[in-house]
């Protein structure tokens, strides 16, 4: 039996794990595309790829210079991703100004947007890029 003044030592050990990671965004457009030689809408394609299953929203501009000022359109379209799926983007640019899309460069801008599961914050990541539109 222990006296009184002996003392009774114990250790608690706790496992902390490593939070859950932040979502990860990527937004891929692609190089090429078409004008419509009926209506001049333009329609280009991409990708967004993610770490983490949510609902992507992708919105930008579409801007191409011609000789009598810049023909300007604006896209918004969503879709679902999951880690090792990318979710593929199908869209087509609304002309706003100064006539159709034609065939040659035009800047496509995007931005892909997501709320993180986990942490109830939104993500987002842009890409700018020049598209080499064909006549279709």
């Amino acid at each position: 039996m222990a006296s009184t003044g002996d003392r009774v030592r114990r250790e608690v050990h706790i496992d902390n794990p490593a939070p859950p990671t932040e979502l990860g965004l990527g937004l891929d457009i692609a190089l090429d595309g078409t004008a419509s030689s009926v209506n001049g809408k333009a329609t280009f394609q991409g990708t967004v790829t993610c770490t983490k299953p949510v609902q992507v929203t992708v919105t930008g501009n579409v801007t191409q210079a011609k000789k009598r000022g810049l023909v300007l359109g604006s896209y918004s379209t969503s879709a679902s991703c999951a880690p090792g799926r990318s979710g593929r983007l199908d869209r087509h640019g609304r002309t706003h100004r100064l006539g159709p899309f034609q065939k040659g460069a035009v800047e496509v801008e995007g931005r892909a947007t997501a709320t993180d599961p986990e942490y109830a914050q939104a993500v987002t990541v842009s890409e700018t890029v020049a598209v080499r539109f064909t006549r279709v």
